[in-house]
């Protein structure tokens, strides 16, 4: 076998390992990143493996928080809800980057035997946390409380103001962004940078990428990577003892010029 045949081998393995599991992604999507008026900016709330198309909605009663941050006093409403997306609109918001959050309300689920792998290969999480679900007893009856968060960042205006970026809403897991630059972001787990940690960067053609975080928490981005994008994160937290495992979920959408 030459060495082209044996590359060709060894990267249509690696595209399989990579699809095996589509992910269903918890995200907001603005009508536009660069929005050129200040009432209302349109914004999509969606759960989807189609990133950044949006693919089901996100009811309205499941929705426990809907915040803003940024230059004015931006105010984040929902204003309907389609077959694909919870409709939100956004006001009150000046001229800079304006951060919007949507927290959804956790949910109790029970997942059966069959159904263990396919949650673990579609999240990357710790290898303990892994490790834990692997020792429960055979056949098992995973319990888990599942939450949800998503946010994104958009300009209103202008880009030049970007003192919400780093500001965090408080989520159990989160991702900011830094005020100087678009290439870098920190994860946040209970408000402290969570290190040596998977994340994943989702571009607009649908491409996954599997980074990790440094040692101080932060994110960076492989200078080819432009556009549209999501990162996107997930922390499994064992039970002390019996119980239920906490899964948390976060997103964040922007653009990269």
């Amino acid at each position: 076998m030459n060495a082209k045949s044996l590359m060709a081998i060894l990267m249509s393995g690696a595209l399989a390992s990579a699809s095996a599991a589509a992910a269903h992604d918890f995200f907001l999507i603005p009508q536009q990143f660069e929005a050129g008026t200040t009432d209302p900016v349109h914004i999509q709330a969606t759960i989807g493996s189609t990133f950044p198309t949006p693919e089901n909605v996100v009811p309205a009663d499941r929705v426990e928080s809907l915040r803003a941050i940024g230059p004015g006093d931006p105010q984040v409403e929902v204003v309907g809800q389609g077959p694909k997306a919870l409709e939100l609109h956004l006001r009150g918001a000046k001229d800079g980057v304006v951060a919007v959050a949507v927290t959804s309300k956790p949910r109790e689920i029970e997942y059966s035997e069959d159904r263990v792998p396919l949650i673990l290969e579609e999240y990357r999480v710790a290898a303990a946390a892994v490790a834990a679900v692997d020792a429960l007893p055979r056949p098992r009856t995973w319990l888990v409380t599942s939450r949800r968060f998503a946010k994104t960042f958009l300009c209103v205006q202008t880009c030049q103001d970007r003192a919400a970026v780093d500001r965090a809403f408080g989520a159990g897991l989160e991702i900011v962004g830094q005020r100087s630059s678009n290439d870098h972001f920190r994860l946040l787990a209970g408000g402290q940078p969570l290190g040596e940690y998977p994340v994943d960067l989702v571009t607009s053609d649908g491409k996954r990428l599997h980074l990790m975080t440094d040692k101080k928490g932060d994110i960076h981005l492989p200078s080819q990577s432009r556009g549209t994008m999501m990162l996107f994160a997930a922390k499994l937290e064992p039970p002390v003892g019996q119980g239920r495992f906490t899964l948390d979920l976060t997103s964040l959408t922007f653009k990269r010029s």
